[in-house]
């Protein structure tokens, strides 16, 4: 999918305001004594199309091509555990013509004006959110199906061996739902579970929905071809739903995603900032988290943010909360974001592994708890207490605390020998359950030359479809050998987070690692995991943790437990442990930063190149449970101003803040302010 220009009216970041319980034809005053001057249009509206010819403010199109078909909706059908047509098939020639017709009268109604982007729909999916629907089971769906799985596997011998099965022919194939492969998942059977024919499923319908959404953005383009097209209200990785990210970032040109997942650093990852992603914003009714919220998704590289203005505007009165964020909505909004938001990001050497057939296993061992009650597992159930968002967001908060950014990877990068190109010299391969055998080898490729590959566990059990090896597909390369018939974290589980015992959040109740033998009070995964080659650093109880062969370490244990204990007491060995990993593979932070005299903690550092000058970010990185319907549960926050001393690794030249325009000079130490609830955001020439 090719770039398109990034329109030159959209060239800082946009608060956005969707058109609920407000008219900006109306309140148009209202939104200037607040400092907002953005808006969207649903469809097509011609009065809204005049306002913004009219005074240029930017806006976005919501519902392009309509409701009901990249969202149910209301056509929904009842959950079920067998796979059914889909209502409105993707498959289907009538319904593309349809929605291509959708497309061509809202496009037509507001190009040439200011609009920033069309989004296809809010909140896509192939069913709802990513609960899981068991569509398409329609003809069209299957038939491209049956070809999907010849060219994946060549011929059916090839297929049969990967089943088990006696299949005679493609055409004799049908799909078959998670349903009929549930039995089979078992606490003491991980070893010899085969989920390939439902993960090729799964799989085939992640690359339906992403090439329908990329031939419905091509017309767009072909509409207009200088505004981007995408979606909005995009929802965490998933096996349901379509949100294989590899995929939709070759479809989409520009995405509102929910921060679930670790989905802001995924985009900021997979694309360059020539495709704009953006935040949705619910007012917290406290103006520093929400002061906040908009540095610190900013900073992160968000070209703007949706806002939903539920009681902002009432009896002609602007809500005394956001009259309160009159200035920080100017200020983020005003020039000081273009240091940023078209600046290239600039990540230390260390990388995380994106597998999305890791995630589509990951849900089926996640859901197994649930037993036949597992169609209602709702995807908000698995935004808050999926272990593969969960053990994610644990790797990326461990780096940022140590003052690291990490890049992430998918398949398409590794193959490519990007992680050479790069000059990556860390690899981590966040629960990655499964890998080809060409994965493995460019990993290995990648640790012959001198990489350090970090893996937490269950590593390479499974091939690229989700079928049980033999031997993990780099048990050699770590020094390790399973035994999975011992279990994993209690001996009698197959998720560490489970959502039977609770659901309203990630709490000491659900999660299995509390009970699980502790290592640095993380939770040891592989009961049966031996040392083959390699040499454990420690153990938690019987269990061998932090295996190390060379440059190679395997860790047996899982990040959730840091989730569990971060900013207290109890977190404080794992942090200085990963620091020794990164110090022996090279990597070391480029700035360290105490406040009032003490280590900085929560506090991020990020990065970005804008010509021969790099901008520098430093803000707080408190918790943040985000949800897709309000701000969020989110830390505290200092009330006053701190002090703070900046450390850089390397001398720089002429640091200036930027926001306060005080010229701090050349060298390597330097003293500043920094309020909290805010962000400080310097210019240097490294």
């Amino acid at each position: 999918m090719p770039d398109v220009q990034v329109p030159n009216h959209w060239d800082h970041f946009t608060i956005l305001v969707w058109q609920f319980q407000t008219d900006v034809t109306k309140d148009k005053a209202l939104y200037e004594s607040v400092n907002l001057n953005g808006f969207h249009i649903d469809r097509s509206n011609d009065n809204l199309k005049k306002f913004a010819d009219e005074t240029k403010w930017l806006f976005y199109v919501d519902h392009t091509a309509s409701k009901g078909y990249f969202h149910l909706g209301n056509n929904a059908p009842p959950k079920s555990k067998n796979i059914i047509p889909r209502p409105n098939s993707l498959m289907d020639p009538a319904v593309i013509e349809k929605i291509k017709g959708l497309i061509k009268g809202n496009v037509n109604a507001a190009k040439g004006s200011t609009a920033v982007g069309y989004a296809l729909d809010d909140e896509v999916s192939l069913g709802v959110f990513c609960t899981p629907y068991e569509v398409d089971g329609s003809p069209n769906s299957v038939a491209a199906y049956r070809k999907y799985l010849e060219k994946e596997y060549g011929s059916i011998d090839s297929l049969n061996k990967e089943y088990g099965s006696s299949y005679k022919a493609f055409d004799e194939i049908s799909p078959k739902s998670y349903e009929a492969f549930r039995g089979s998942l078992k606490g003491d059977a991980i070893g010899s579970t085969n989920l390939s024919m439902w993960c090729d499923w799964r799989s085939y319908m992640d690359t339906q929905f992403s090439e329908v959404m990329q031939e419905m953005v091509k017309y767009a383009n072909s509409l207009d071809p200088n505004t981007p097209c995408g979606f909005v209200g995009g929802q965490g990785p998933n096996a349901w739903g379509g949100y294989d990210y590899r995929k939709l970032c070759k479809a989409a040109q520009w995405m509102e995603a929910y921060d679930i997942g670790s989905n802001n650093e995924i985009l900021r990852s997979f694309w360059t900032q020539k495709r704009p992603h953006v935040q949705t914003y619910f007012s917290s009714k406290d103006p520093k988290k929400d002061a906040w919220f908009l540095w610190y998704y900013l900073c992160h590289g968000n070209r703007g943010v949706i806002s939903w203005p539920e009681g902002w505007f009432k009896n002609g009165e602007v809500a005394p909360y956001i009259k309160a964020c009159a200035e920080t909505f100017k200020e983020v909004q005003g020039p000081i974001s273009k240091l940023i938001i078209d600046g290239e990001f600039q990540n230390d050497p260390v990388a995380i592994y994106y597998s999305h057939p890791s995630i589509q296993v990951t849900w089926a061992m996640d859901a197994a708890t649930h037993g036949g009650t597992w169609p209602n597992r709702s995807s908000s159930m698995d935004n808050g207490m999926s272990t593969n968002i969960l053990t994610r967001n644990g790797w990326v908060k461990t780096l940022e605390d140590l003052g690291l950014q990490a890049k992430f990877i998918h398949e398409d990068h590794l193959l490519a020998g990007d992680m050479q190109k790069g000059g990556y010299k860390v690899l981590i391969l966040n629960r990655t359950l499964c890998l080809s055998d060409k994965e493995a080898e460019a990993i290995k490729a990648f640790a012959a030359a001198g990489g350090t590959v970090i893996a937490d566990h269950l590593c390479g059990i499974m091939d690229e479809h989700g079928k049980a090896r033999e031997k993990g597909a780099l048990d050699a390369l770590f020094g390790v050998k399973h035994d999975l018939s011992k279990g994993i974290l209690d001996g009698k589980t197959l998720t560490e987070v489970d959502c039977e015992r609770s659901y309203k959040g990630l709490d000491d109740k659900n999660w299995v690692g509390g009970a699980a033998p502790k290592y640095m009070e993380m939770a040891a995964f592989e009961l049966g995991l031996g040392e083959d080659g390699g040499k454990a650093a420690g153990k938690a109880g019987e269990t061998p943790v932090a295996i190390k062969k060379g440059k190679a370490v395997y860790l047996n244990l899982s990040t959730i437990g840091y989730l569990m204990e971060r900013g207290k007491d109890q977190s404080k060995e794992w942090l200085p442990f990963v620091s020794g990993l990164m110090k022996d593979a090279g990597v070391a932070p480029r700035l360290t930063i105490t406040a009032e005299g003490k280590p900085a903690s929560e506090t991020e550092s990020i990065f970005w190149k804008n010509g021969d000058k790099i901008t520098l970010c430093v803000l707080k990185n408190i918790s943040r449970a985000a949800t897709i319907s309000s701000f969020g549960a989110s830390g505290n926050l200092a009330d006053g101003k701190v002090k703070l001393k900046l450390s850089f690794a390397a001398a720089v030249k002429d640091l200036k803040n930027e926001r306060t325009g005080k010229a701090l000079g050349s060298g390597k130490d330097f003293d500043d302010e920094f309020a909290p609830w805010e962000a400080n955001v310097y210019t240097y020439t490294p």
